[in-house]
């Protein structure tokens, strides 16, 4: 896959993630595994996707809170991406468009539920579960939102310590998954150099999201990524199926 279209589609899905909060492996790997296989459009997302998460972490006054609540999740998911990423370098990676699609579709679902208005507290095991289930997305597709969107729905979680939680849950999931990759050998420098090269241009994308969230109504952002969302999917499941053929 020629640089020159992996930049567009990590620019896009810089600043997607700056304008609503979240969203950039979401948005990025589905578009890459259109052009490239599914470990390595993971492994082209990993570091952009820690510096992105890291940087939202630190603008966010609440992490720390969210972190002694819900310190199971983050911890977890590094052991849950692990094995993901193991899974993932062992068998053929080609089914995981389906899931990764399926994925897709289970937050644009999801999505549509509303909140209710009381709160409910998990259990530290069911948080460790929630954990785990998350790391084995993040390790097979890249993407675990739409389980933590469910979740956040049905605990009523605060909105701000959900959004602080995501953050470090999908940094402590990147550090699995570079553990994993590392330990097969399978960390390829040439694409770790191509996203530390085109990192900056990533960066400056998501502080432009930032600026553009405050000013632009965000209904309009929302009703254009869930169109193109399930235009991604479309083409994953279409992929898989001309594949399967």
């Amino acid at each position: 896959m020629p640089d020159v279209t992996v930049l567009p589609i990590l620019l896009l899905a810089a600043f997607v993630h700056g304008a609503f909060g979240f969203g950039f492996p979401m948005v990025a790997t589905p578009l890459l595994a259109l052009f490239m296989d599914m470990r390595a459009a993971i492994l082209l997302t990993l570091i952009p996707t820690v510096s992105i998460n890291l940087a939202s972490i630190f603008s966010e006054r609440h992490w720390r809170e969210a972190l002694r609540t819900f310190w199971p999740v983050p911890t977890f998911t590094i052991v849950g991406s692990f094995i993901g990423t193991q899974v993932l370098l062992a068998v053929d990676p080609e089914p995981f468009r389906l899931l990764l699609a399926l994925v897709l579709v289970a937050y644009l679902v999801t999505d549509r539920f509303h909140r209710a208005e009381r709160e409910r507290r998990a259990p530290t095991w069911a948080l460790a579960l929630l954990g785990l289930a998350l790391g084995l997305l993040a390790g097979l597709v890249n993407i675990f939102a739409p389980v933590l969107v469910v979740f956040a729905l049905y605990t009523r979680m605060n909105p701000t310590l959900m959004v602080a939680a995501f953050n470090l849950s999908f940094v402590t999931s990147k550090s699995g998954q570079i553990i994993g990759f590392v330990s097969n050998g399978a960390f390829d420098l040439t694409t770790l150099r191509l996203s530390l090269l085109i990192l900056p241009a990533v960066l400056a994308a998501l502080w432009i999201g930032i600026r553009l969230r405050r000013r632009i109504e965000v209904d309009t952002y929302r009703r254009l990524l869930r169109c193109a969302l399930w235009a991604m999917a479309g083409l994953l499941i279409a992929d898989w199926l001309w594949t399967a053929d």
